[in-house]
């Protein structure tokens, strides 16, 4: 009887300690699973330079503020947009802002917005969340193709992640291609956790492949045709999908990702 009392002490001993132990191991779990936290990524082509086909007189900002407002993604990263639009956008949204303007080769100067509505160019707006920004890279690309338009790539870290942005070459494939990987050296230099979205004019499959520009440890998605998000892989691949933007000939790309 007694080793029979002693078997029954050791057997409830052993169920309290592992009942301990799985107490523990659950909040453990659950702030491993609390620890991913969400990092959304919207790319936009506003074509608001005043030249394009697509040309709304600023219906395509008012779309994208709106976009903002709603989905609140961690960064954006925009394209064929004028500075007081980005002035506008930052007012309305809250967000931080960098912008840089085009070159233009005829005059040495930055490329203007048509009518006088300022300089043309790339930006990066970021959630307040994201905190304040480091030293912006921003600089026109070594290799170009005979147009007037001098295209650049736009950079800005901050303390543990860092975002980028380009609108590239539309007449030239190689010379896009040759952009494209400039703007990937620059971003993995970074020294943060970085990601890049921009109007790449390649596509997924073609000649030449906007895959070869992507860097080893980094993806990519697309909007089926020439934007694209690209993320180093510490930002784990949620879903992508497409929005409507009015005003513009390119869709909205929101990328949600973890990290």
């Amino acid at each position: 009887m007694k080793r029979a009392g002693l078997r029954r002490s050791a057997a409830l001993w052993i169920a309290a300690a592992l009942a301990a132990l799985a107490a523990v191991a659950v909040p453990v779990a659950q702030a491993q699973t609390a620890a991913a936290q969400p990092f959304a990524v919207l790319q936009l082509n506003l074509c608001n330079s005043g030249f394009a086909d697509c040309y709304s007189d600023g219906k395509s900002v008012d779309s994208a503020i709106a976009a903002i407002q709603q989905r609140r993604p961690d960064v954006v990263t925009l394209n064929e947009v004028c500075a007081p639009d980005i002035t506008r956008m930052t007012h309305e949204t809250g967000y931080r802002w960098a912008f840089t303007p085009v070159g233009d080769k005829a005059t040495g100067s930055p490329y203007a917005c048509k009518d006088g509505r300022g300089d043309y160019g790339v930006a990066i707006l970021t959630n307040p969340d994201l905190g304040a920004a480091g030293e912006a890279v921003a600089r026109q690309y070594a290799a170009q193709d005979g147009g007037n338009e001098q295209r650049v790539l736009l950079c800005v870290p901050y303390s543990k992640v860092a975002a980028c942005t380009t609108h590239l070459s539309a007449s030239d494939g190689q010379v896009a291609a040759e952009q494209c990987r400039e703007l990937s050296g620059v971003a993995t230099a970074l020294g943060a956790e970085s990601v890049i979205g921009g109007d790449l004019n390649l596509v997924a499959g073609g000649n030449p492949d906007v895959q070869g520009c992507v860097p080893d440890g980094w993806y990519r998605t697309d909007d089926g045709s020439v934007q694209h998000v690209l993320a180093m892989d510490v930002f784990r691949f949620e879903h992508a999908e497409t929005i409507p933007i009015d005003g513009t000939d390119h869709p909205g790309l929101l990328v949600a990702t973890t990290r």
